[in-house]
């Protein structure tokens, strides 16, 4: 704070960028915009966790709780997005062995490996054709 004329007053910075974390643009991006009308997540939500009889995809044994977007757009149930439970969808869904970050585009171009793509759709499949463990 600096005094002009008794007053207290705040000056700019001169580098409006100094100072901040190296992730302060991320504040700035549009998170929510990846998961549409949140009426119609919702209802898709649902619908996912239905089709695998409520169970996670990645360990087929606990009930899933999360929605995991193996990537961002085109929402289609068993191809991109997969219901987990909260531990596989943190530990295992965003490791760094199977989670790529891209930093050029972090809202939209964040995804899954190819190869975990592979495994979940395969838990879905086993647990969408019916065959329960």
């Amino acid at each position: 704070m600096a005094r002009i004329n008794g007053a207290r007053v705040k000056r700019k910075r001169r580098y409006p960028t100094a100072g901040k974390s190296r992730f302060y643009r991320f504040n700035e991006l549009d998170w929510n915009a990846r998961y549409g009308n949140p009426k119609e997540y919702r209802k898709q939500v649902a619908i996912a966790h239905r089709k695998t009889h409520n169970y996670c995809v990645v360990c087929l044994t606990k009930k899933s709780e999360e929605i995991h977007h193996a990537y961002y757009g085109n929402d289609i149930i068993g191809v991109s997005t997969f219901p987990t439970c909260y531990r596989c969808h943190n530990e295992i869904c965003h490791s760094p062995t199977n989670w790529i970050k891209n930093l050029s585009n972090p809202v939209w171009g964040n995804r899954n490996t190819d190869e975990f793509i592979i495994r979940l759709r395969l838990g879905y499949q086993l647990l969408y054709g019916g065959i329960i463990l």
